[in-house]
């Protein structure tokens, strides 16, 4: 069964469009899991020879021995290959993956500015620690109810209902947490200890031909599910109710016994059971194998390189079965062993701590640090900025904390990273910048701004209602700058490779008629945010958006080994395709300069363009640190450019 578990999270991973419902295979393990353990811990019970720590410390000899190989080696490829801000978070995510809370340090990453999944190359350990906080609360669970001789389905089953009812609640309303969080995952795992509990025992199994027969249906429809799960099953709105196929169907599969034609002939068959065998070290060698290519190249991988990654992880696998796990798990000197292993762990967890307080040990690249503003972290917002404004629920509100602002920058996250080099270059001009904002939130009145498909946090239409009025009615306020992303909010796409997996921008002003498209809803609620707030007599300046990339700028520099590097060619973007991509936007945006004299604009585009390329990198430094948003350095050089050509402020 664990063949049928890791055969298809492995084909997800590397070919998806083979098995788009491979990633069940991870609900089909916590079936096995919670099914396994709790036959060990009640034969144990029964026979009056269970213990904790011989349990616990067979858990660690099973769990730990490939699991620390495959965080060691992942740092070491790290250190050599990954760049910084890469490495910061592999080392993050060692931390989590030694420490068993991979699963909370991926829940807490989510959100806007979370890298994509593919780039993180221990992000499948999600499952594993889930699976040990299991094993940290169950048996004591198990052995208090056997103690007690309470019935243990009466114990077993409301944890189950429970668990998932919560994993129905939360998937409506928080799709990650349910995706994450024990509690929501939990009912997986009791669901293979109910199977245990009832006595479900393979060996007592009736022979009769009835009963046969029974077995042989229900190991088949056990089949028939699962793999309707694979092909069929989505991971939008996942867990949920779909969960309930793979669950049913390994446990269908566990109930069918050793007897049922397809366990008999299928399961046991020596290839099966042979993957089974190594199904633990190819769940956690083949994601990084997968991933760190990916990181490396920049793009997705070819089918040539996936099936060499999966074939690689196979052999690395079967290495590790061979010649880790089972000295570890079956040799003498139990304790040393455990001890040792228990010590290493923390070293690992520890390393992988260090790593990303140390920024992926930045200093190893000139410029780097200081670029992407390492050097010195950023405040998002202050309480006392947010009481000004009178919104809990601005992510960006700093500024004007020692006197009131006379200048308010407002925006979504562009407007964000402007504002690291605005504000000091205000300052040395002894004015006080503020900037209010939130991270997809396009500063129009009385608009609403969405992606496709994806619950919002904060409602943008009255926050950023809120903010407009605040900057329009201070009575310190003389100017407001307006920033914001521009081709994709007014064409309701990404850009470039970042467009992969990216969900359609929406936006919708109350103003605008029901037939309008995108960029007509665009155009109308623009107008009417600058009328209105022209009208309040203070100056309006549109800092018209730069060039998106649409790739990783950190891709432009050599990474520590140049063997596997490959640094792009052109750090930039064609300058025919951005002007493809930014030219009904920015005939909007000269448009409305013409429709409202007193309106000022600022173009970036001659400070980051050329007539053949819009360039990441000016003078070695980078300018950019993802795909569309500003560097630390990037914020400063075009501040610098836009105080050279903004008018006086106003009296």
């Amino acid at each position: 069964m664990r063949a049928i578990a890791i055969i298809p999270v492995v084909i997800f991973h590397a070919f998806p469009s083979l098995m788009p419902g491979g990633f069940v295979g991870v609900d089909i393990f916590f079936v096995i899991s919670g099914f396994l353990i709790s036959g060990i811990i009640l034969k144990g019970l029964q026979r009056d020879t269970f213990s904790f720590s011989a349990f616990y410390s067979n858990r660690i000899k099973r769990i730990f021995p490939a699991l620390l190989l495959v965080l060691a080696s992942c740092f070491v490829f790290g250190w050599f290959f990954l760049l910084p801000g890469e490495f910061a978070q592999l080392g993050k995510h060692i931390f989590g993956g030694a420490g068993y809370v991979e699963n909370f340090v991926l829940r807490r990453e989510a959100g806007y500015f979370d890298t994509s999944s593919f780039l993180k190359p221990l992000m499948h350990l999600w499952s594993l620690g889930i699976e040990e906080q299991f094993y940290l609360t169950y048996p004591f669970l198990l052995w208090l109810a056997w103690r007690l001789r309470r019935n243990l389905l009466a114990v077993i089953v409301p944890l189950v209902l429970m668990s998932f009812a919560l994993n129905l609640f939360k998937t409506m309303s928080d799709s990650v947490a349910s995706f994450f969080l024990p509690q929501t995952r939990f009912w997986e795992l009791w669901t293979g200890g109910l199977l245990a509990c009832i006595g479900i025992s393979t060996q007592k199994l009736e022979t009769s031909p009835q009963a046969a027969k029974v077995k042989n249906i229900v190991s088949v429809l056990g089949v028939v599910l699962i793999a309707f799960a694979i092909f069929r099953v989505h991971e939008n709105a996942y867990p949920g109710w779909h969960a309930l196929i793979p669950v049913c169907g390994a446990s269908l599969l566990i109930l069918g016994g050793p007897s049922a034609w397809i366990n008999r002939h299928i399961l046991s068959h020596p290839f099966a059971v042979f993957v089974g065998l190594i199904s633990y070290p190819l769940y956690l060698w083949h994601w990084p194998l997968l991933s760190f290519p990916r990181i490396i190249s920049g793009r997705e991988l070819t089918f040539t390189a996936s099936a060499i990654a999966v074939t690689l992880s196979c052999l690395l696998s079967w290495v590790t079965w061979r010649f880790v796990e089972n000295p570890i798990r079956f040799g003498r000197r139990t304790w040393t062993k455990t001890a040792s292993l228990v010590l290493l762990s923390v070293i690992i967890a520890f390393v992988g701590y260090t790593t990303f307080r140390q920024d992926g040990f930045a200093v190893r690249f000139k410029n780097l640090p200081d670029d992407l503003g390492k050097s010195h972290p950023e405040q998002w917002s202050t309480p006392e900025c947010r009481k000004t404004v009178g919104s809990d629920e601005m992510e960006y509100c700093r500024g004007g904390a020692q006197s009131p602002a006379d200048i308010v920058l407002i925006g979504d996250s562009h407007a964000g990273s402007l504002y690291r080099g605005l504000a000091p270059a205000y300052e040395r001009r002894s004015h006080v910048l503020m900037n209010i904002g939130a991270p997809g939130c396009v500063p129009f009145y009385d608009t609403a701004s969405y992606s496709v498909g994806i619950k919002q946090d904060i409602n943008c239409k009255l926050l950023v209602n809120r903010m407009l009025d605040f900057a329009a009615t201070s009575p310190s306020v003389r100017t407001i700058i307006i920033s914001f992303r521009g081709p994709e909010n007014i064409l309701g796409d990404d850009f470039g490779e970042a467009v992969l997996g990216e969900a359609p921008k929406r936006i919708a002003w109350d103003g605008a008629p029901q037939t309008s498209s995108q960029a007509e809803v665009f155009t109308l609620a623009l107008k009417n945010t600058v009328a209105r707030l022209s009208s309040s007599g203070k100056q309006i300046i549109l800092f018209i958006d730069w060039p998106e990339l649409g790739f990783d700028p950190k891709s432009c520099l050599p990474r520590p080994v140049k063997f596997f590097s490959n640094p792009r060619a052109l750090c930039g973007v064609p300058r025919a395709q951005v002007d493809s991509r930014n030219r009904v936007y920015r005939d909007l945006m000269f448009q409305l300069k013409k429709d409202f004299a007193g309106l000022q604009l600022f173009d970036p585009f001659p400070y980051l363009c050329d007539s053949f390329a819009c360039y990441a990198m000016n003078d070695g430094h980078l300018l950019y640190r993802d795909g569309d948003h500003l560097s630390a350095a990037g914020a400063a050089y075009l501040s610098d450019k836009f105080l050279l050509e903004e008018p006086p402020l106003s009296p």
